[in-house]
């Protein structure tokens, strides 16, 4: 029995973001045949959207045209005079100028302005795990035996956002434009008749004009703010090494090993990975609603240990959070990361080996508890 507790304590360390119950000590009184592991509770996560001002709300200024009336003036082009017989009146000419439609003062509006600049987002807290070691001295040629285990901290992940800056708002200058005049030339007298005075009548203009009755104005238009919204991960409570989890007390020795291909260098599932995981995993589990699953993701020797243990981790938790998402309890699925620790052939560091012999060691193991 000591095998299988030593066993599953490994698994329950490695499961992703698991949500099962854990039990702070073990029972007093089990139930024959069940067994249990010491784990390691892992951090509990929920998901907050923040919403950010893509662009903010400004105005959009309309120009109103001026508007004017039409007037006619009465004009004296020459006024009323004497003729005298002997001395006739003596006049000048002389000029003045008449507004036939007066100027208006045109706008000239200027649109607002913005700068590009980014909005810090938190989008994932500061966290932390605990992660496994070996112990060198360990007296059983199992290591699993004599795992040692430190907390290991992850810093918080900020996305910088791509927003709109106001710079100015819209603003107008102005500048006169337009208008008319006339000149109107008329004479004016000097000196009248000084003999016999004969009445010479005025004469009379009339002058049409256009008045300005309401100078150009800019109406101001609102333009609502623009959001975008942003997902984050917040830790609501971390974990510890503090719970036992009923685990199977039966190992299975055979696993389900298909062809899972992901994005170079990463733990990005491909479509056509999805769709093999979708036909012969996600439907079994589906059929046998009380199976646990091990997903077990492997490296060839290429690389460093460390880098191969992460990457493979990360692999098997790209595949349980996938079928998270397709439906399938947290509390079913257990993810590994063996890294290059079980290579299925003689491929390790030193060794010359084909891609091919090193492509049979890259694999995704799957073990139907």
């Amino acid at each position: 029995m000591k095998s299988i507790y030593t066993t599953c304590m490994f698994l329950c360390l490695t499961t992703f973001y698991a949500q099962e119950q854990y039990l702070e000590k073990l029972p007093d009184n089990p139930d024959p045949g069940k067994c249990y592991a010491k784990c390691i509770v892992p951090d509990q996560f929920e998901i907050k959207t923040v919403r950010v001002v893509e662009v903010p709300a400004h105005n959009v200024l309309e120009v109103v045209p001026a508007e004017y009336k039409t007037v006619k003036d009465e004009v004296v082009v020459k006024p009323a005079s004497k003729k005298y017989k002997y001395v006739p009146a003596v006049f000048k000419t002389v000029y003045d100028t008449f507004w036939i439609e007066e100027p208006y003062n045109k706008h000239y509006p200027k649109m607002a302005t913005f700068t590009d600049a980014y909005e810090s987002v938190e989008v994932k807290s500061e966290s932390g795990k605990w992660v496994a070691g070996e112990n060198p001295d360990c007296p059983s040629i199992n290591p699993d035996d004599c795992r040692i285990f430190y907390y290991k901290q992850d810093p918080p992940v900020i996305r910088e956002v791509p927003v709109k800056k106001l710079v100015s708002d819209a603003t107008s200058t102005t500048k006169q434009k337009g208008g008319k005049y006339k000149l109107v030339k008329r004479e004016v007298m000097e000196t009248p008749a000084q003999t016999i005075a004969i009445d010479i009548p005025e004469v009379k203009e009339f002058v049409e004009r256009r008045v300005l009755v309401k100078d150009e104005t800019t109406k101001a238009i609102k333009v609502p703010a623009v959001y975008t919204t942003v997902e984050k991960r917040v830790l609501v409570k971390k974990g510890g090494m503090e719970a036992w989890r009923q685990v199977p007390c039966t190992l299975p020795k055979d696993a389900i090993i298909l062809p899972i291909h992901y994005e170079l260098g990463s733990a990005k599932l491909t479509a056509k990975s999805k769709r093999i995981i979708d036909k012969h995993i996600l439907s079994r589990m589906k059929q046998h609603p009380d199976a646990i699953v091990e997903v077990g993701s492997h490296t060839d020797s290429r690389g460093g240990n460390e880098f191969n243990k992460s990457l493979s981790n990360k692999r098997s938790k790209s595949v349980v959070s996938y079928l998270n998402q397709k439906g399938i309890e947290t509390s079913r699925l257990i993810a590994v990361g063996y890294g290059e620790s079980k290579l299925l052939n003689d491929c390790k560091d030193g060794v010359s080996c084909s891609e091919t012999q090193h492509a049979k060691n890259r694999r995704t193991e799957f073990k139907f508890f």
